[in-house]
Order: structure tokens, then sequence, then C-alpha cells
């Protein structure tokens, strides 16, 4: 220990005596552990932290899959899944819906879920005030009761810590309040902050209603039991329903997916990535620093040589070397945890909804072992290699040279070649990924999302089964939209269920008159949308044959649909499907006809494809097919002036038809493309900033090494210039030297990139990762960076005086 205290003592002497180079390596290596700290908190949160749920491992969600397609179970599905399984403790059904809350003098839409009692015990809920639901209170005679989020119970309530058995008037019934949820509890996949029990309806249960897939479905695993073997018997479970039922289950299987999968979704490779790229720019801090550290050796080989030949040991010399680089790597980890914490508050602000767990992140213990164990191990990466090179330097060639080393000089300088050539490669690696993010992403923003965007505002209205069923839907947005369209400054008004890009969508099965009648599975299938003509005008989609809806369209004339490309193409390739009639899977006799083709939209995201869609004019859905909407509809406007000014107008208009009824999610349509571009701008952005930091820490890097190369070379380049070298000559010889080296490193960092394709492809939207214009421009960008670097020592290098250098010599 007393050793250690004098080895640390000794250090710190040592760095004030440098203070210079002693504070550009902490800075160096502060942003690559600082960079490293921040990236790992927001993985940690999404891929390491304790969910705030019992036993969470154990936690599955339950999903139906056709084909590639996943869906939620249909409520028959899930009763007798939960009836016919062995593999699981609990099973219970969550179905979101909306509600308006009557409290106070504006009504509130309540994103609301109705959960079966066993959902809480299956999360493990206690709630901070109150209990939890009852297994009976699932019943239609004591369902009456309600649960509030912490948020909503503080920002609508006020914290009343005498909530419990108050009445909340909801659009749908009054509601006796029993519990108020703790702050960090979160319903799953689910925004919603008021739970009411879950009581299906007896025609949900029907046979005819197997194929309205509408309820997520959670459980918990039997202890022992294994998700593989839970899967393999919910599969065979499906193939028997299959057989039981094969006109709405043939062709379905069943998914587990654990519920830490299901919160993080895809964001598991994204946040893989930028790890890598943060320890790339790690790497590239450590060389920098062991550059620094092998240039500082050659000024300490004669303290070195006279402590050896005082009887200090290799071993205790490399001891002491590697104290003083592991102890500025802490310092600097200090400092990088600073810099963490800004870093993980500005990934917060950025991207909450692009990177789930973002705003969420803490420096908990785990990210401080983690900058600990860094700290440590970058220490000791960027320490060997100088402590190795001093600790063998030649002792008596340093005393007899006084302190200038000839070998372990030109050692220690093909150990700085080969570390300025990994400094490049990974440089280079950065800088052709963030090249063909780029790339990617400007292919991304000139998609075309099948509309127009400008202009365009929209917002949803959810209508409240008790008070709107059947035509009266209709009827209320059939009124609304007559106001709306003659307001000043609206163009064109439509409804339409499920907007393009909103994360929601539906599909139905139809028959085709004139083609065999085949089984509900082997039937066609479309998403299924309702809209009015104007949503069409509304948006800019354009109609490519036919006509749209218009006033010879009602709930009282023959049924009409409208398609995309994609199904014209795929269910009438080569004819012309105007007049053609389909039956729709909601209803039992009556026939559609094909009245317009319109051009496909993007709604599952600009990367994604299209596929069949089908347009029900919204007077003509029966109820069943409205009450499959959930009354739930967006309303949107194309307007002659800033879209935004409209909203108080139409929200004018719609308390004139109905008071008590709010609007949500309004938003401008060019705000909805751009944000669903959230995830891959924000990557871009990241790994454009790190590969920024790479690059200027390579030309440091670059410029250090040629620098001290040439003040190393003076005697040698002096002698040049004095046997008629010209300075021309000199400063080539410098510059092709410092070129040839990020040559080497850039050829390296390409063949990393490209071994690395096949992960780089699954971020890459209509760009190859061998695209010869990122390469190219990539490899301009590094020479053209090496030439920079080195410009300023090889013109010092051209100017030496042969009669002052071979002076000091």
């Amino acid at each position: 220990m007393s050793t250690l205290s004098q080895d640390l003592r000794y250090a710190l002497r040592t760095f004030m005596n440098s203070p210079g180079s002693t504070a550009v390596a902490i800075i160096v290596l502060a942003l690559g552990i600082g960079a490293n700290a921040a990236i790992f908190s927001v993985t940690s949160a999404a891929l390491f932290r304790n969910l705030p749920y019992k036993d969470s491992e154990h936690v599955e969600f339950v999903w139906e899959k056709k084909q590639s397609e996943a869906s939620r179970p249909s409520t028959a599905d899930y009763e007798d899944f939960r009836i016919l399984n062995q593999a699981f403790e609990q099973m219970g059904a969550i179905r979101s819906q909306s509600s308006v809350l009557l409290e106070g003098d504006a009504p509130d839409r309540i994103e609301t879920a109705a959960v079966s009692p066993s959902v809480f015990e299956i999360l493990g809920l206690q709630p901070a005030l109150g209990r939890s639901f009852a297994s009976d209170e699932d019943h239609p005679d004591k369902n009456q009761v309600a649960i509030l989020s912490a948020g909503l119970w503080r920002r609508r309530f006020g914290a009343d810590p005498n909530i419990l058995g108050k009445k909340l008037a909801l659009d749908s019934g009054s509601f006796t309040i029993i519990g108020v949820a703790p702050s960090q509890f979160r319903l799953p996949a689910s925004e919603s902050e008021l739970w009411i029990p879950y009581t299906p309806d007896s025609s949900d249960l029907q046979p005819s209603n197997r194929g309205v897939h509408r309820v997520m479905v959670l459980a918990r695993l039997k202890p022992g039991i294994s998700g593989e073997r839970a899967q393999s018997e919910m599969r065979i479970i499906a193939e028997r329903l299959a057989r039981e039922y094969p006109d709405s289950n043939a062709g379905f299987s069943v998914d587990l997916v654990p519920l830490r999968q299901q919160l993080i979704g895809d964001i598991r490779p994204t946040l893989w990535m930028l790890t890598a790229a943060v320890l790339a720019v790690l790497l590239i801090a450590c060389v920098n620093v062991a550059h620094l550290l092998l240039a500082r050796a050659a000024t300490r080989e004669k303290e070195i040589a006279v402590r050896t030949a005082l009887g200090a040991g290799a071993g205790r010399l490399i001891r002491q070397l590697l104290t003083e680089s592991v102890l500025l790597a802490l310092i600097a980890g200090l400092f990088g945890l600073l810099l963490a914490y800004w870093g993980t508050w500005i990934l917060a602000k950025l991207a909450p909804a692009a990177l789930p767990g973002a705003g969420e992140t803490t420096l908990d213990w785990r990210v401080l072992a983690f900058t600990l164990g860094v700290s440590i191990a970058t220490g000791l990466v960027f320490g060997l290699a100088p402590a190795l090179s001093i600790a063998r330097s030649n002792l008596n060639l340093v005393l007899r040279s006084g302190g200038r080393g000839g070998t372990a000089g030109r050692t220690r300088g093909r150990v700085r070649d080969v570390l300025l050539v990994c400094e490049v490669a990974s440089s280079a690696a950065l800088l052709i990924g963030a090249g063909l993010l780029i790339r990617s992403l400007a292919n991304l923003e000139e998609v075309s999302p099948g509309f127009r965007t400008d202009h365009v505002l929209t917002m949803q209205l959810s209508l409240p089964a008790a008070r709107y069923s059947g035509l009266k839907v209709g009827l209320l947005y059939n009124q609304l939209l007559d106001r709306v369209t003659r307001l000043p400054g609206v163009e064109s008004a439509g409804v339409c269920r499920f907007l393009p890009l909103s994360g929601t969508d539906a599909s139905v099965n139809f028959q085709i008159e004139g083609q065999p009648r085949l089984s509900t599975a082997d039937q066609p299938r479309a998403h299924f949308r309702t809209a009015s003509g104007g949503y069409f005008l509304a948006l800019g989609i354009h109609l490519l044959q036919g006509r749209l809806f218009d006033g010879r369209d009602s709930q009282d004339t023959p049924k009409v649909v409208i398609l995309n490309q994609a199904a014209a193409r795929r269910y009438w390739p080569g004819a012309n499907p105007i007049g053609k009639r389909i039956l729709s899977g909601f209803d039992d006799d009556k026939w559609s006809t094909v009245i317009g083709v319109v051009g496909d939209v993007k709604h599952a995201g600009l990367d994604a494809g299209t596929s069949p869609e089908t347009y029900y004019h919204y007077l003509q859905i029966p109820p069943e097919a409205m009450s499959l909407a959930e009354g739930t509809m967006a309303l949107a406007l194309r307007t002659s002036v800033d879209p935004t000014a409209m909203t108080a107008s139409v929200r004018g208009e719609l308390r004139k038809l109905d008071p008590s009824q709010p609007v949500f999610n309004v938003h401008v349509m060019q705000d909805v493309v751009y944000g669903s571009l959230a995830q891959q701008r924000f990557r871009t952005v990241l790994i454009g900033a790190f590969a920024g930091l790479a690059l200027v820490l390579a030309a440091l890097g670059l410029y250090g090494v040629v620098a001290y190369s040439v003040s190393q070379r003076t005697t040698e380049l002096g002698i040049r210039v004095a046997l008629g070298a010209q300075p021309g000559g000199i400063l080539q010889l410098v510059i092709f030297r410092a070129a040839g080296l990020a040559a080497i490193g850039l050829a390296i960092g390409m063949a990393v990139s490209l071994a690395g394709s096949r992960v780089m492809a699954r971020f890459l939207f209509d760009v190859r990762p061998a695209d010869p214009v990122t390469l190219g421009t990539a490899s301009l960008i590094i020479l053209l960076v090496a030439l920079t670097a080195s410009w300023v020592p090889a013109l010092r290098a051209a100017k030496v005086d042969p009669a002052t250098a071979l002076r000091a010599e």
C-alpha cells in the first residue's frame, strides 16, 4: 500500500511538471469516456434496468400472427387461451379506449384501458392509495370502479388524499374511484391514465366475431416453465382453434414476446450501433493519449535509465508508468461523468420518442461502475505501449547518448505509426457509416408519402358508445363536415379512420364477385379505412381511375368502395377494377361496388412498402364495423391559411354540435411526416456527431505524430538540406509519409466497414453498404484531413536551417 501511495504521489508530480500535455490528455479522454457513459446510461435504462413490475422476466405478451403480420387476439381467442393453457399462472386482457372526463368546466379526453383484474396481479401493482380490482369486478353489475394513474390524480384532482370513494363522471357512465397507482407505474404498451375493469360483451365471444382482433393479452409464466415451452404449447392451442374455427383462425399462430422486448421494440440494434460508435471514439482518444505518452517517454528515458541503474526492475517501472496512466484516466473519468450528465440531459431533450428510455436515464450505480471500469481499462490500454517502450529502453545506449534514444526511438516510431493507422481506420469506418446513414436519411426524405403535406391540419375525435351508436356516429361527422367546410380559409375537409403514419391500422377480408367462395383464412385481405370524399381532396391523394365519394353515396344508396393502386394491381392484375364488386368481412350480404382507384399512401412508414387498401364510405359502414373503429375518426382539413390558426374555429363548430366532445392529437401533417423519421434522424445525427469528433481527434493525432516525427528528424532533415535537398522535396517527403499512413488506415477502415455491411444494411434505405459515392467521399475527406494535419509540420521541416540543426546535435 505504501508503494502504491508513493507511485500516486510521483504520478501527480509528473502531471504537474507537464500541465499542458496533461490537460490535453484529460480533455481528450473525458470526451471519449463521457460519450460512452452517456450512451451506456441510455442502453442500461432500456436493456438492463429492472422494470417496475413484479418479476418482469416472467411476463409475456401474447400475439396472434398470420404469415408475417402480428395482430391482437380476438376476445374469443383470448378466453380459449386462458382456459386451455397449462403454462401460465394468470392471463389477462387489455382493451385500449378513449373516455371523456366530464369533471370541471371543459371536457377532457383521457386515454383509458379496460383491463382484466388479473392484469394488475400479473404486473404486481400495489396502489399508492386504495386497492386494486377484485377478481369479481369484471362482472357487468360490479364493474363501475376505476383506478387513476398518479399523473391524472395530480393533474385533475390536485393530489386529493380523500379521492377514494368519489364518483368519476365519464361519457360512458359514473365510476367509483377505488385506487391510485404509484407514480412510477405505467401500463405496458399503453398511454392510458385511467383503468376500468374489462367486461367482455357476449357478442365478442360469438364465433362470427373471432375475426375481430382488439385485445392485448398479458400472461405470467408458471414457476419452472420457460418461454420456449409456453410458446410451443400456445402454438398447439392455436392449431386446435384453427381446426375448430377454420373460417376465422386458419393460418393463425401465436407468438410470445417478453415484456422488456415488447417495451423497447426494435431499438436494440440502434443502441448497439451507438455503443460501437462511442467505443470507436474512445479507442481514438486512447491512441491520441498514447501518442502523447510516447512523446513524453523520449524526455524520460534518462530518468528511467538512472532508476534502472539504481536497481529498479522492469516490473516496478511498468507498474509506476501504468499507475500514472490509470490515474490520468480516472481523473478524465470524473470529468467524463460530468459530460455524461449533460449528454443524457441532451439525449432526453432531443429524442424521448425516438429512443425509448432516454427520458428516464440517470447516472445510477451501473453507469458509475461502467465509467470506473472503462476508465481503468482505458488507462491500461493507452498506457501499456509507452510503459513497455520505456521499460525496454537500452540502458547503456541511453546513458551514453545523454538521453537521446536511438533504437528505442525507432521502436516508438513504429509503435506510433501502428497506432496512427488504427486511429485513421476507426475514423474512416465511422465516417463511412455516418455517410451511409446521411444518404439513407436523404433518400427517405425524398420519398413521397402519397399525399400533399402542406397546409393540412388533422385532429381526432372519439365518440362515446354510450351516446353515439350506429348511424348516430356518421350523422355527427356529416354535420361537422358540413359546418367545417364553410369556415373561411378551409379549402376542403374530410374524415377518415386511420390517418397515414399514425401507427394504427386494421385489416379486413373480402370476397371478389365471380370468384370461388373461399374460407376466411384464404380470402383476399386488405387494410380497412372508412373515409369521406373530402378526405382525399384534403390530403391531395391522387384519383387514378373512376370517382371519389360524393353526394350520390349515403346510407340509403348501394354500397361503394375505393381501392388503392396496390389492391387493384394485386387482385385485378391487368384489368380495370371499376364496376367490380366485393363482399367485405363485416357485411353478410351487401356487396360493395368499386367506384375508384387512388394512389398508394405510405401508412406504415416512409421506408415501408405499400399494401392493398380499401376505403369505405363512412356513412355506409354497418354499426358493428363502426364499433370496430370504436367511434374514433380523424378530421383532415386543407387550408389556404396557416393550418394551426383553424384549430379554435373547428373546436367551436364541434362545441355547437356537442359541448362535451373534445378533439385531440391536433397535428400539422408536415410535422407528422417529419416526426415519422425521428428515430432515423436521431441515429444519423448522433453517428454523424461521433464521426465528426473522431475525425477531429484523428486530425489532432496525425498532426501530433507528424510534428513529433519532424522534431526527432531535425538533424536528418538538416543534413538532407545541406547535401542539396530542396524545400519542396522535404515538404513532399513529410506529406507523402503522412498520406501513406492515412491511406493504409483508410483501406483498413473501408475493409471493416464492408465486413459489417450485413449489419449496416438493416439501417439503410435505398443505398448499398458499398455505395461508391459514400466510400469515395469518405476517402477524399480522410486524405484531405491527413494533408491538412501534416501541412504545418511539413512546412516547418522544409524551413529547417542545416547549420542550426547540426549545432543543436
